[in-house]
């Protein structure tokens, strides 16, 4: 008949959560959405210090794309946004799209559209103390909820501390109390 099955064996769940940054640090969680691919996307960003407070949250909406662009436009813009509220003297950006990281080591993409924004970021790099790690979804929780936000409501904003309310601020408090996610 033709059908091949393959016995795939279970891994063993992991434990995650937010880690917050080494004294003096800032950390950036940012996360893309995109309701098909192209399709109606946008991205979120949070800036977080080493004591779990919030700096800024950040909402873009992204039009049509790819979530890879709308991945290496969150962290470019995040950057910038970090630069210009002097939050960036040492920053870890946290991404939890593995392909995005790929692109950022490896410095190339044929799409012109990449990699205008990879050139953008490596620079930024060079220009603050700036490293860009991999983070499981799981423990990405307020930049994901904002991301899918800002792609279905076709919503850019930038909010501070005091304009975070509802669910966000719920899974924020989780984070700060480190509550532990499965992945």
């Amino acid at each position: 008949m033709g059908f091949i099955f393959r016995q795939t064996v279970p891994r063993a769940p992991s434990i995650v959560r937010w880690r917050a940054p080494s004294p003096s640090w800032f950390k950036l969680n940012t996360d893309g959405s995109s309701f098909g691919n192209p399709g109606l996307s946008g991205a979120a960003g949070i800036i977080r210090d080493s004591a779990r407070h919030v700096h800024l949250a950040y909402q873009l909406a992204l039009g049509t794309g790819t979530s890879v662009l709308a991945e290496l436009t969150v962290i470019w813009q995040g950057m910038e946004l970090a630069l210009t509220h002097g939050l960036a003297l040492f920053l870890v950006v946290e991404v939890d799209a593995t392909t995005v990281i790929s692109l950022l080591k490896t410095r190339a993409s044929g799409m012109w559209e990449v990699q205008y924004l990879i050139i953008r970021i490596v620079r930024l790099q060079q220009l603050l103390v700036a490293d860009v790690q991999h983070v499981f979804r799981e423990a990405n929780g307020p930049a994901d909820h904002l991301a899918k936000e800002a792609a279905s409501l076709q919503l850019t904003r930038v909010l501070l501390h005091d304009d975070i309310t509802g669910v966000l601020r719920g899974i924020l408090c989780l984070d700060r109390q480190g509550v532990p996610h499965l992945c």
